[in-house]
């Protein structure tokens, strides 16, 4: 019997092991905008949730250029989102050359720029957050690649 104590206790403990995930550990999803913002709060970057006429979406900034993280993919209250879109653009650069677009784009693998409804230069990203999220790490390299992505293109369109 005491055996079989240890034994069932062992397991006890190994399973509480198991489902305790800590919470820098919880995964990074488009349902959960709190995920998104942890992330960005963790890297010193605003983060205001905000439910426009379509789909909610996340304000932020980096270096002076504010961004923001669309929730995609929702249902049709607008929330149980999937996916999220990073989204950085230009008001004041209308009719940005297509050729210069088709230049970025052709050197670059994870973002793409096009010119809006507006005619102004943007840039997006998009990430998969579908079926229960992605690791905070691998939310948080995303994070950098944009970060570092909106750099490069507002000198590209800059200069």
């Amino acid at each position: 019997m005491k055996g079989l104590k240890s034994a069932v206790f062992g397991m006890a403990t190994a399973l509480a092991m198991v489902c305790a995930v800590p919470a820098s550990a919880q995964n990074v999803s488009a349902t959960r905008p709190d995920s998104i913002a942890a992330v960005l709060k963790a890297r010193g970057l605003p983060s205001e949730l905000k439910q426009g006429d379509g789909n909610p979406y996340i304000r932020s900034a980096y270096d002076d250029m504010p961004f923001l993280i669309a929730l995609m993919n929702c249902d049709d209250a607008k929330a149980n989102c999937a996916t999220v879109q990073f989204y950085f653009g230009f008001n004041d650069r209308k009719g940005f050359s297509l050729d210069k677009l088709n230049e970025w784009n052709a050197k670059k693998r994870f973002v793409r720029a096009y010119r809006d409804d507006d005619n102004d230069p943007v840039l997006v990203m998009d990430v998969d957050t579908d079926k229960g999220g992605i690791p905070q790490a691998v939310f948080n390299e995303n994070l950098s690649v944009w970060l570092d992505q909106m750099q490069q293109y507002r000198r590209f369109v800059t200069e």
